[in-house]
């Protein structure tokens, strides 16, 4: 997770959640904006409450007592919220502090040169899912309900070369070690990221 960074006060995280202390810190300290307050107010808990109910969220306030981290932490939705019941003036700070928060870099795209064979994609496919050339071969004639495409020069060719160069190129950015690394993560919590196109390839 980014560091965040508000008014020249780094602001800590743990599990996802913001401590709102260090929020209260880079807000100038006023007893007023104290963090017990904010959370207690009606309209925060009401928020909490739409928050924690959504089908993608958790828990929007954690609250540990004792050990170093000790506090009160939050989620990104109320830190905007708390910022705007400090001020206009801290809302803005916090809101150009997420803004200029340094994004995760996305995996890089692999590519397969255009002018590769219909033959060396087969290959190279073979390859990458550890099979057979031949598995391939009969693969790609039931997709296509036809063994033209592997032969000639005709519109099945040009279209089983673009299908195979996709195919490849998916076969390829799953193998991504980030890729399989959130895949394994995945696992380990019983869910599966899916692509769109392994509906289609094999």
């Amino acid at each position: 997770m980014p560091n965040l960074t508000i008014v020249n006060k780094d602001i800590r995280t743990l599990d996802n959640l913001y401590s709102l202390n260090d929020l209260h810190k880079a807000s100038g300290g006023h007893n007023r904006h104290r963090p017990s307050i904010f959370i207690k107010n009606q309209q925060t808990q009401e928020l909490v409450n739409e928050i924690e109910q959504s089908s993608n969220s958790c828990f929007a306030v954690n609250t540990k007592r004792g050990g170093s981290n000790a506090g009160t932490w939050v989620c990104k939705e109320l830190v905007y919220s708390y910022a705007m019941w400090v001020s206009p003036k801290f809302h803005l700070n916090v809101i150009r502090a997420f803004d200029s928060m340094p994004t995760a870099a996305a995996l890089p795209a692999p590519t397969v040169p255009q002018d590769l064979s219909l033959n060396d994609l087969i290959f190279e496919l073979a390859k990458a899912k550890n099979v057979t050339t031949q598995t391939v071969h009969a693969h790609y004639n039931s997709v296509f309900n036809t063994n033209a495409w592997s032969q000639g020069h005709g519109f099945e060719h040009a279209l089983a070369k673009r299908v195979l160069k996709q195919d490849l190129e998916n076969e390829l950015r799953s193998q991504i070690p980030e890729l399989q690394l959130l895949k394994q993560q995945a696992r380990e919590y019983g869910l599966a990221l899916v692509d769109g196109s392994e509906y289609q390839g094999f």
